[in-house]
């Protein structure tokens, strides 16, 4: 049953809105009721007790649920505060992760880029005062002329993309590769996301039913699902001790002979995989399966965010023994000691460029965001007690998808990824029966807050990487299991449907795992550079107009003596011997192939079709831009089979009633 059918007792929506919506905060005032509710709520404050009491046996049934408060329900400052509090700690991991892993990328030692390393606090804390100032808009719902809105009036936060995270990583790992500037490689990215965001604003004027004719759920499902499971890898390489460390064991010890070191857990440098680095991943996943287990409603909105910091205690407490008996911590406070109290946005700037090999990626990436973003409304209208089709469905939708468009725009110009709605404050609603916008607005001074005190974005940039990893392999699985939920939605799933997700989940799938199927040396640098350059879907060697030369001789030398001649006698020996001795002769060739200089074997590059090269290989190598143009495509192409999918869904039905 959705939410709509249980409202009851509760304050109807006003006709008019004043200032946006700012009007749901006019509950707040300086008296005890608008402080803290105590006459208003009195008779509602058994009903929130059940948000505190942990899930335990000997408890008793479920408690009975509060009322359900809609979007414009009046509530008092205390009450606001609390319960913005959750939706803030609920979008906390999933807004610190996309800053902490790019600026991260900048941070290992053979793609050291020390200035974007070092800004790696500055970029959690712009992350969370973009979420907070930008999802203003969203639930603040602004009237526009021609019927159009601004915003859904909804509890919609948003945060940066996870759509946009492979793309920004590979932007600024090959620039510092090329030996660029890392900051300014990053400018590039926010400023080709600032050419492409125009594509989400275009979408936002298409009426929703056609952009679901488009992107039906097999399409946006397989983008979901895609995206997870390539971050999914990623999560698991920062669980291992370090994305770096995990590309390069390998191809370093191709290039060096030994692997590479992890070095992102404070003072402790071990191998990739390492028991200790496992251990503190663990004690992240133990953390979440207890908070489900007997955790609170309170505490399980906030799993994520509670597990980082208990696994972030862990490695505080603890200690790795070298072996000359030396105590290092994997937990570095120096960047916490040499960080101020306050810090804003601009405190740190990006020279803004444009890039273009990722252009059309982050224009099928503005796509993917936009159908995700209708589904997110919906199912944001259906736990606010609101209708999810029909005129005002519509509006909020179109007024989501502007707002999207709108504030990705801004973000880039804030130094942040482009933003999007974030699903999680659904689950949040729909546990703790609060619509109202009023605690939309609490959690945007949360986050706003939280940015603003640069000691707390200093040691969310000191967490070590394993733990970080054990935090984000569960998050991003989260988004494979949204993904999975949007195809499996409709509970009918016919041959053509499965065509699609077989074709397009073996790819999208199949290039997370091995990444250099689509380009030689895949991720790795060292000996992967070489194999970048010489093998491959696209060799770079084939974009290359200038190659390095190379010295060589043609003839080597000769010393004739009489009738013998040999190669081997040098001039001195030659001499004292009388004979005769002719010097080498040497000539100059090209060097195509590329042996031991870590890919950096070209002199000069085509700019027009290295563009095209790098552009196509970071769609074949992207796991939701190669999936989902494939799932597209099918849908396109393939003709629906309605009476086939019935018939699948009769046979489950009757199978079903069969086995009953």
């Amino acid at each position: 049953m959705s939410a709509e059918k249980e409202v009851k007792d509760v304050e109807e929506a006003p006709a008019k809105e004043s200032f946006g919506g700012c009007d749901s905060c006019s509950g707040v005032s300086c008296t005890p009721d608008g402080l803290i509710g105590l006459n208003t709520y009195d008779a509602r404050r058994d009903d929130w007790k059940y948000l505190c009491i942990p899930t335990l046996p000997c408890m008793g049934g479920p408690a009975k649920s509060p009322p359900l408060l809609k979007p414009d329900a009046k509530l008092p400052l205390m009450l606001s505060l609390i319960m913005g509090l959750q939706h803030a700690l609920a979008m906390l991991g999933g807004i610190i992760t996309p800053p902490s892993l790019i600026s991260g990328d900048a941070c290992f030692a053979w793609q050291l880029d020390q200035e974007l390393c070092d800004s790696k606090q500055y970029m959690i804390s712009a992350a969370l005062i973009c979420s907070g100032l930008l999802s203003l808009v969203q639930i603040l719902r602004w009237k526009l002329v021609g019927g159009y809105t601004l915003g859904t009036g909804l509890i919609s936060v948003i945060g940066t993309s996870f759509t946009f995270l492979p793309i920004a990583r590979e932007v600024v790992v090959s620039e510092i590769q090329a030996g660029r500037s890392g900051m300014d490689a990053y400018g590039k990215f926010l400023g080709t996301c600032l050419a492409a965001s125009v594509t989400e604003l275009f979408i936002s004027f298409i009426p929703p039913r056609y952009l679901k004719k488009v992107f039906p759920p097999v399409v946006s499902g397989t983008c979901v699902c895609l995206i997870g499971a390539g971050l999914s890898v990623a999560g698991l390489k920062y669980w291992g001790g370090g994305v770096f460390c995990a590309e390069n064991d390998m191809s370093r010890a191709a290039a060096f002979g030994s692997p590479q070191i992890c070095t992102g857990n404070g003072d402790v440098a071990l191998p990739y995989g390492d028991v200790h680095y496992f251990g503190l991943g663990m004690s992240v996943m133990i953390f979440l399966v207890f908070i489900q287990a007997v955790g609170s409603p309170f505490m399980k909105n906030c799993s994520v965010a509670l597990a980082l910091f208990f696994g972030f205690f862990v490695a505080g407490v603890s200690s790795y023994t070298a072996e000359d008996g030396s105590s290092l911590p994997y937990v570095n406070s120096d960047k916490i000691d040499q960080a101020g109290v306050f810090t804003f946005l601009w405190t740190t700037t990006f020279n803004i460029g444009f890039y273009p090999p990722a252009f059309i990626p982050l224009l099928l990436g503005f796509v993917i965001t936009a159908v995700e973003t209708v589904g997110d409304i919906q199912a944001s209208c259906d736990v606010s007690g609101l209708p999810i089709e029909g005129p005002d469905a519509d509006s909020r939708i179109q007024g989501g998808l502007l707002a999207d468009g709108v504030n990705s725009f801004l973000a880039c110009l804030m130094t942040c990824p482009p933003n999007t709605t974030f699903s999680q404050n659904n689950g949040v609603i729909a546990i703790t029966r609060c619509a109202s916008r009023a605690a939309g607005i609490a959690c945007c001074f949360w986050l706003i807050l939280l940015g603003c005190f640069e000691k707390f974005g200093a040691a969310i940039a000191s967490i070590p990487d394993a733990v970080l990893g054990g935090m984000t392999t569960f998050l991003f699985a989260n988004v494979l299991v949204s993904g999975i939920n949007i195809v499996g939605g409709s509970g009918n799933m016919g041959r053509r449907t499965r065509f699609i997700l077989a074709v397009s989940l073996g790819v999208g799938v199949g290039v997370s795992a091995l990444p250099n199927w689509a380009e030689g040396g895949g991720l790795a640098g060292f000996h992967g550079g070489n194999l970048k350059h010489n093998i491959g879907l696209w060799p770079a060697k084939d974009v290359c107009e200038v190659f390095p030369t190379e010295e060589y001789e043609s003839e080597p030398a000769k010393c004739t003596v009489g009738a013998y001649t040999a190669a081997s006698i040098s001039q001195v020996d030659c001499t004292g011997m009388g004979g005769a001795y002719t010097a080498p002769v040497t000539a100059t060739r090209t060097v195509t192939t590329c042996i031991g200089n870590n890919g950096n074997c070209c002199v000069k590059y085509n700019d027009s079709k290295k563009m095209w090269r790098d552009s196509l290989i970071i769609i074949m190598k992207t796991p939701y831009c190669i999936g989902t143009l494939l799932a597209l495509f099918l849908h396109l192409l393939l003709p629906f089979e309605t009476e086939d999918e019935d018939t699948v869904g009769e046979n489950v039905k009757e199978s079903g009633e069969a086995n009953m």
